[in-house]
């Protein structure tokens, strides 16, 4: 069972309503909390909701609308979506290509970190066989691309020659067409990663396809980049 805490600035008596999150099922729970309320009854609130969701089952939560108090929990551990954008970092920048109006066949990716690790190398060798050219933007970036080179006949890009999109992972690192950043505070650039024939709520969709994706009930193959669409409010601002 999954958790769903949300915030709500108004009066209201707590209690746990079902819901459905596209294809899960699980239990929601506001913490009411209008404005001048005394934190420590904020706290106390949030207590009580979190206790809530334990004792019916729930071991992970999902937090709803941007849930703010997130980093307040000790007994549910909140959905990260960052660990699913890393590990399918590759299907990001085939979405970039795609959406630069640049065929993977003749696209230049790169891929820049703040040093090698894991999720770099798994999409870098992922994309070997897909794209024109890969560059990697970090330090020992050379000796693996080589190393690419060797494995897979992919040219080594030097930074000169440049790319069409770039994946970040880090910070610090080169920037080459349009950016897509897997790190924390990172922006994906626009795009949002779905999930063929499955439908997603709106106010907490990458935590759900990160879950179902943890779950291993969506693979590589099922998932699509698209557009963000921006909301009414951010539109009329």
């Amino acid at each position: 069972m999954v958790g769903v805490l949300e915030l709500r600035r108004e009066r209201g008596r707590f209690r746990l309503e079902k819901a459905e999150l596209g294809p899960l099922a699980a239990l929601r729970a506001a913490v009411y909390a209008p404005e001048g309320l005394p934190l420590w009854r904020l706290r106390l609130r949030l207590r009580k909701a979190e206790r809530a969701l334990v004792r019916a089952g729930a071991g992970r939560v999902i937090l709803a609308g941007g849930f703010p108090y997130g980093d307040r929990l000790s007994l549910l551990r909140p959905v990260d979506p960052l660990p699913f954008r890393r590990g399918c970092a590759d299907v990001l920048a085939l979405g970039a290509l795609e959406l630069e109006g640049v065929s993977p066949r003749r696209g230049r990716l790169a891929l820049s970190a703040p040093r090698l690790c894991p999720e770099l190398e798994g999409a870098a060798e992922r994309l070997c066989p897909q794209v024109r050219g890969l560059l990697i933007d970090a330090p020992g970036g050379a000796d693996y691309a080589r190393y690419l080179q060797a494995k897979f006949g992919l040219p080594v890009t030097p930074p000169a020659a440049g790319a069409d999109a770039t994946v970040a992972f880090g910070p610090v690192g080169g920037r080459w067409g349009r950016s897509v950043e897997v790190y924390e505070g990172g922006s994906l650039g626009g795009l949002t990663l779905e999930a063929e024939g499955v439908e997603l709520p709106p106010d907490c969709a990458d935590q759900v396809l990160a879950l179902l994706w943890e779950r291993g009930e969506v693979g590589r193959g099922e998932l699509r980049v698209s557009v963000e669409t921006p909301r009414l409010s951010d539109k009329t601002r």
